[in-house]
């Protein structure tokens, strides 16, 4: 080889290691850090609305904030509620309350609140401009920071008059957004949901209860009063009232059992001093005449069904004619019964 043909060698060895060095792969550009986030169910279960309250059930908000950029980062992130599916089938609108509703378009009043304080959780840009923010701080570099709140959901008092079965409502599509923004400074990171605007995609959700059969009964003692200790065949008459409240449209049985376990509205009521074993007998009715007495079978029992309101019932007793019993407090317990 001469010095000519070993100059053309180094030379074209000098061409192969350029063209190896433009063939070498480019760095992947770090992608643009992000958030993402998860609802789950808020399911109040079987419910009972006639024993009035206020009834509550949780969710919970899970969230993840990725950064894959060189230095670390910080996040403001906003997760905004609207009014749900059921507000939009009923016109839209239903903020204060929200609102479930079952197949036949019943509705229930509902509310959601930014964990335990008194918070509606909201939209920024809707009626309740009050969605829940978090900050999320000094987020390595390609790493992830993950947090979680809670969601409190209450039913609202003074629905008794609901008919029984399943309220619902879907908060999906464009009734949740997630939006955020990221800082290299946590200094840097706005105070309001205002300028989180970049898009995070939806956390859907849904909200369900199921309301069950139920009622509640009251009675006010009947007192028949003093009457003179002498025996007569005069009748003494009394009355009373059982309130019945229950759920809209309850059928209901009431039966009156009193302590002898007597099952035709009959009975006798005790002296209380120690040592007298008189009785006083009497009977319970069901109409003012006094002609259709109140037991505990099905052919003397009384039948109603349910409104969601009190309804009250009127309990007749009588005393028929007084016996030969020495002068006493007379008492006796009957136990009222609804079967539902």
């Amino acid at each position: 080889m001469n010095a000519r043909s070993s100059r053309w060698w180094r030379h074209c060895l000098a061409l192969a290691m350029l063209a190896a060095l433009f063939v070498l792969p480019a760095r992947e550009a770090a992608a643009a850090p992000y958030c993402t986030a998860t609802m789950s169910t808020l399911s109040f279960g079987s419910v009972d609305l006639v024993n009035g309250g206020t009834l509550s059930a949780t969710a919970t908000l899970n969230y993840t904030c990725t950064n894959d950029q060189n230095g670390s980062r910080s996040a403001f992130v906003c997760f905004n509620i609207g009014d749900g599916s059921a507000s939009i089938a009923s016109g839209g609108g239903h903020w204060t309350p929200r609102i479930l509703r079952n197949a036949a378009g019943n509705e229930m009043n509902v509310q959601l609140y930014q964990g335990s304080t008194q918070t509606i959780w909201g939209s920024r840009t809707q009626v309740i401009p009050d969605p829940y923010d978090a900050r999320v701080i000094n987020i390595a570099r390609n790493s992830s920071l993950s947090g979680s709140y809670t969601m409190r959901g209450e039913i609202q008092a003074g629905q008794a008059g609901l008919t029984p079965g399943t309220y619902t409502s879907d908060f999906n599509a464009n009734h949740t957004a997630l939006r955020y923004t990221f800082a290299t400074n946590a200094n840097q990171l706005p105070s309001d949901c205002n300028s989180a605007t970049t898009d995070g995609g939806i956390f859907p959700f849904s909200v369900n209860a199921t309301v069950v059969k139920s009622c509640l009964v009251s009675a006010d003692p009947m007192n028949f009063g003093s009457v003179d200790g002498i025996a007569s065949s005069a009748n003494i008459d009394a009355v009373t009232t059982i309130r019945v409240l229950c759920s809209r449209p309850t059928a209901y049985n009431v039966t009156l059992i009193p302590s002898s376990n007597a099952t035709d509205g009959s009975s006798a009521m005790k002296g209380t001093t120690s040592g007298n074993a008189d009785t006083v007998p009497y009977r319970l009715y069901s109409n003012a005449a006094r002609t259709a007495q109140w037991g505990s079978l099905s052919s003397n029992d009384v039948e109603g069904t349910g409104n969601g309101a009190t309804q009250s019932l009127t309990v007749y007793g009588r005393v028929p004619g007084l016996p030969n019993v020495r002068p006493d407090n007379y008492k006796d317990t009957v136990t009222v019964n609804v079967v539902y």
